[in-house]
C-alpha cells in the first residue's frame, strides 16, 4: 500500500515550531526557578547564613558561614533532611525550617536600635566569646549578623539575628534606645583621652592616632576592653575601667568659664536645649560642635562670659529667636552638651557656625570656614 504524504502548510509549520520553542522555554524557566529555590522564603545572605549556622551547630556543616549557597550547603541540608525523615531535596521549605528550629525570613538587627553604642556592645561581647572576628566599630554588617546567628544557635536562643532582650541578657549587656557616646567620668579632657587612647593602643585595642579627641573609635576600643575584662560594656571610663587599664586620670579642671564637666544643672539643661534647637538631626559630632561653639564664646573676650549670656545674646541663635530653645531636649543633646563640657571640640576653637543653604547674613560669608560638619560650616 502506498504511503500517503500530507502536505503541511508553511504557516502551520511555523506555528508548531513556535509552540515547541515555548514548551522548551517554559521547561527551562521552571527548572531554573526550582534550581534557585534553595530557601523557599528567600535565598539572600541572612537566610542562607541562618541555615548554615544551624547546620553547623547540629554537626552537618563544617565550612565557613558565608551566606552563599553552594554544593556544601546543599549536601548538608540533604543529609539533615534524610536523617530527620524529610524529603531529601536540598530545599529549605517550611518542614525543614521547623525541624532546624529557624524563624525565617531573617532580618537581623537590635531591638532597641542599631546605634553605634548598641552595635559596639554586641560586637565586643561576641568577640570576647569568639564569634566575631572583625574590628569592634559599631557598624552593623554581615559579619556582625553572622556572629549573632552563630551565638544564638549555639546558645539555644531563637535564631533570628535580632539582639532582643533574651539575647542581650545572655550576652550580659544592657542596650539603650537613646544614642550614647561613652566618655570619661572624670572629664573628656585632652589629657585624659590621650591617656586612655595610649593605654588602649599599647594593649592592641586602639589602632588610630592618639589625638586626645574622644570619638567613635575610642569608645569602641573602650567597650572591647571592658568586655574582655568582665566590666560593664558601656563605653564609659569610670573608676573600675580606669583601674583595670592601669591609668590615672585627671579630674577635668575648674568649674569656671563653662569649659569643664562640672557645671550647674540649669547650665547643662540650657546648653542641651540650645543643641536640640540648633542641631537636632545633625551628625552627633555636629551636635557636640554646636555646644563647643557656645563654650568657645564663653571663653572669648568678644562675648558674654556665661553660657546663659552667650545663648541669649541678642540675635546670636536662631533657636532663641524662633522659640525652639524652649523645646525639651533629647538624650543625644544632653550627651553632646556633656561631651563639649568635658573638653571635646570638633571645631578646633571656632566661634561661629551657619548653614550655607539658609544663611541670609552677608557678613557671615566673610568668615574663614575651618570645618564642615553635616549641614553646618564652622568658622572663626
Amino acid at each position: 500500500m502506498e504511503e500517503v504524504k500530507r502536505k503541511i502548510h508553511p504557516w502551520r509549520a511555523a506555528l508548531l515550531l513556535t509552540a515547541a520553542a515555548l514548551v522548551i522555554a517554559v521547561g527551562t524557566l521552571v527548572g531554573a526557578v526550582t534550581a534557585s529555590a534553595y530557601v523557599v522564603k528567600g535565598s539572600d545572605y541572612a537566610n542562607v547564613a541562618a541555615v548554615q549556622t544551624r547546620l553547623k551547630t547540629l554537626g552537618y556543616y563544617t565550612q565557613k558561614t558565608d551566606g552563599i549557597w553552594g554544593s556544601g550547603t546543599k549536601s548538608a541540608v540533604k543529609r539533615f533532611q534524610a536523617d530527620n525523615g524529610l524529603t531529601a531535596d536540598g530545599i529549605v521549605g517550611s518542614s525543614t525550617e521547623r525541624k532546624l528550629g529557624l524563624r525565617l525570613p531573617v532580618t537581623g538587627g537590635i531591638s532597641l536600635g542599631k546605634t553605634t553604642a548598641n552595635v559596639a556592645a554586641v560586637q565586643a561581647r561576641l568577640k570576647t566569646f569568639g564569634y566575631y572576628k572583625s574590628t569592634v566599630d559599631g557598624a552593623w554588617g554581615k559579619n556582625t549578623l553572622a556572629a549573632v546567628l552563630g551565638y544564638q544557635s549555639d546558645s539555644a536562643l531563637t535564631v533570628d539575628g535580632v539582639v532582643g532582650g533574651g539575647t542581650a541578657r545572655k550576652l550580659g549587656i544592657t542596650l539603650s534606645s537613646s544614642a550614647r557616646s561613652g566618655g570619661i567620668v572624670k572629664g573628656k579632657t585632652s589629657g585624659n583621652v590621650k591617656a586612655v587612647q595610649t593605654r588602649l593602643k599599647s594593649l592592641g585595642y586602639y589602632n588610630s592616632t592618639v589625638d586626645g579627641v574622644w570619638g567613635k573609635r575610642t569608645m569602641c576600643a573602650v567597650m572591647a576592653f571592658q568586655s574582655d575584662h568582665s566590666l560593664s560594656v558601656d563605653g564609659n571610663v569610670g573608676s573600675a575601667t580606669e583601674k583595670a587599664m592601669g591609668v590615672t586620670l585627671g579630674t577635668g579642671g575648674s568649674t569656671s568659664g563653662g569649659g569643664s564637666s562640672n557645671v550647674s544643672d540649669s547650665d547643662l539643661n540650657l546648653l542641651a536645649r540650645c543643641v536640640y534647637g540648633e542641631a537636632r538631626g545633625e551628625p552627633y559630632n555636629g551636635q557636640v560642635a554646636v555646644a563647643a561653639v557656645v563654650l568657645n564664646r564663653v571663653r572669648s573676650s568678644k562675648f558674654p562670659n556665661t553660657i546663659y549670656g552667650v545663648i541669649y545674646q541678642k540675635g546670636a541663635f536662631t533657636a532663641v529667636s524662633d522659640g525652639q530653645i524652649n523645646l525639651t531636649p533629647n538624650e543625644s543633646s544632653y550627651s553632646a552638651a556633656r561631651d563639649a563640657l568635658g573638653g571635646w571640640d570638633p571645631t578646633g576653637g571656632c566661634l561661629y557656625y551657619y548653614n550655607p543653604a539658609t544663611a541670609t547674613s552677608s557678613w557671615i560669608w566673610s568668615l574663614t570656614v575651618h570645618i564642615k560638619i553635616g549641614k553646618h560650616n564652622f568658622a572663626l
